[in-house]
């Protein structure tokens, strides 16, 4: 799994660098995740060239929300393109993600 990273003050601009978060990638995502979401840490995941995420995608994204449950630290999601968002508003996950249209909008609201 392959993330770019761009810092943003004290938030962290992670963009995914794959076309689908599906069942074939999800552990690795969950693993890259897992070094990044420290306590405290500030995470912007874009996701502008993510094209499809199925099930297991969408519950490698709760995880990282549910890992920082316990701790300080803060998730949000921007750039997600218009299948994904689709998606997020069909199965209603994106009520328990903070979605965002764009970085710097999901960068302001910290």
């Amino acid at each position: 799994m392959e993330f770019n990273f761009e810092q943003v003050g004290d938030v962290t601009i992670v963009q995914v660098c794959v076309e689908s978060l599906s069942a074939s990638n999800v552990h690795d995502f969950k693993s890259e995740m897992a070094k990044i979401l420290k306590p405290g840490a500030k995470i912007v995941l874009d996701m502008s060239k993510v094209k499809f995420v199925d099930s297991s995608g969408i519950g490698g994204l709760l995880s990282c929300v549910n890992s920082l449950a316990s701790s300080d630290s803060q998730l949000k999601i921007s750039n997600v393109t218009i299948q994904v968002r689709n998606l997020f508003e069909l199965v209603r996950v994106h009520r328990f993600l903070n979605v965002f249209n764009t970085s710097e909008e999901a960068v302001r609201s910290f």
